[in-house]
């Protein structure tokens, strides 16, 4: 998982009223202590399942796609045609994205992957 994609997990959980605990017990209390932590992580569980239930809104993000070695003329002239922007100091593609045009840029996204070994990021605006 991307380090933006876990932040935006965190978002949302923390949206909803969730927080982390992490503690340190002693070996031989494991079993109590899962026993007894059981109801809270099932309550946690839930909530995040009902969230998801309802429609969630569309956060804007902007595409990010790497590639091992430069893409042929063609594969660059294509991206720009469709509205992908080179970052030269990032040495990377970008493309914002709408609710209106995630499925098309996710699907270019996935065929730049699969045909050119390419590796993409997400920006969450």
């Amino acid at each position: 998982m991307s380090r933006q994609t876990m932040h935006a997990v965190r978002q949302r959980r923390k949206a909803l009223g969730l927080v982390q605990m992490n503690v340190w017990i002693h070996e031989d209390d494991k079993n109590d202590f899962q026993k007894a932590v059981a109801p809270f992580r099932d309550l946690a569980r839930q909530i995040e399942q009902d969230a998801r239930e309802e429609p969630l809104e569309f956060v804007p993000f902007t595409y990010l796609v790497r590639f091992p070695v430069t893409p042929p003329a063609a594969v660059r002239n294509s991206m720009k045609a469709s509205g992908w922007v080179y970052d030269r100091d990032g040495d990377v593609w970008k493309r914002p994205v709408s609710e209106e045009t995630h499925e098309v840029i996710q699907q270019e996204a996935v065929t730049l992957t699969v045909r050119h070994q390419a590796v993409t990021d997400y920006d969450w605006h």
